[in-house]
């Protein structure tokens, strides 16, 4: 509505951070750097997403369906300005998929898991698809981004994330896990979305002490964002003159609390 404060919403947003791979990008070296990444995320808002490219690639693991299919339906469905994204990384898929052939027997259904980051935060982590194959489950994680900004410590953040939200559960401990990402890179006459693979034991999971610093790196960062938010939302409420004055261009700007 036109007379609700814009950073109430955002405030809110703070208490449920993204999927493990998103919020893994927040967590940098220094709690400013990390409250730069999280205020970009509490007033952005992307213009797609990857949904219709994982579904399409969900089912081709878990039904079988051929590229043709898969990438009509990604070339239709989901917002106009994400069909070409979704549409490469399909492709990308389609491509490392002729060589790894996944079998489609079998797929399990499975409950979300989360990653603790304190009593109230908690970080959603699921794999795309959980398949048997050669006597043992295989979850299957997939992330859609065109590029993969991850620094070593975050490769190995996100993969700890896994083991303890996911992977340590009963039913996967001995399971091998596959890690799919699709980053652009440049080929012969152009950037290609080519595969990237990482396996469970490909990165060394971090230690109790380097996770218990991550997480409050996290925690101070947003702390600063959070209390930003919260001068905002009463800078917006005590200068609201007109209800029906239009919030803030874009939520209010990030100003220069950074």
């Amino acid at each position: 509505m036109a007379n609700q404060n814009p950073f109430l919403k955002m405030i809110l947003k703070l208490d449920h951070p993204p999927a493990g791979p998103n919020w893994v990008r927040f967590v940098c070296d220094d709690p400013l750097k990390t409250a730069r990444a999280i205020s970009k995320w509490a007033f952005g808002r992307p213009p797609f997403t990857y949904q219709t490219g994982y579904a399409s690639i969900k089912d081709r693991i878990e039904l079988g369906i051929d590229r043709l299919t898969a990438i009509s339906t990604v070339s239709k469905r989901g917002a106009p300005a994400g069909r070409e994204s979704n549409k490469t990384l399909v492709e990308a898929f389609f491509d490392y998929d002729d060589a790894r052939q996944y079998k489609s027997d079998n797929p399990i259904t499975f409950d979300k898991g989360h990653y603790r980051v304190s009593r109230d935060i908690l970080v959603p982590v699921a794999p795309l698809s959980i398949i048997r194959e050669g006597g043992q489950f295989l979850p299957v994680f997939v992330c859609g981004w065109s590029s993969l900004p991850f620094s070593l410590f975050q490769r190995r953040l996100l993969m700890t994330v896994y083991e303890d939200a996911f992977l340590s559960l009963t039913d996967f401990q001995t399971s091998p896990a596959e890690v799919l990402f699709f980053p652009k890179i440049q080929g012969d006459k152009d950037y290609e979305r080519q595969v990237e693979i990482w396996h469970r034991a490909d990165y060394e999971q971090l230690a109790q002490s380097e996770v218990d610093e991550a997480i409050e790196i996290f925690l101070l960062a947003r702390d600063i964002v959070l209390r930003d938010l919260r001068q905002r939302a009463q800078d917006w409420k005590a200068t609201k003159e007109d209800p029906d004055d239009p919030p803030p261009p874009g939520g209010g700007g990030q100003g220069n609390l950074f």
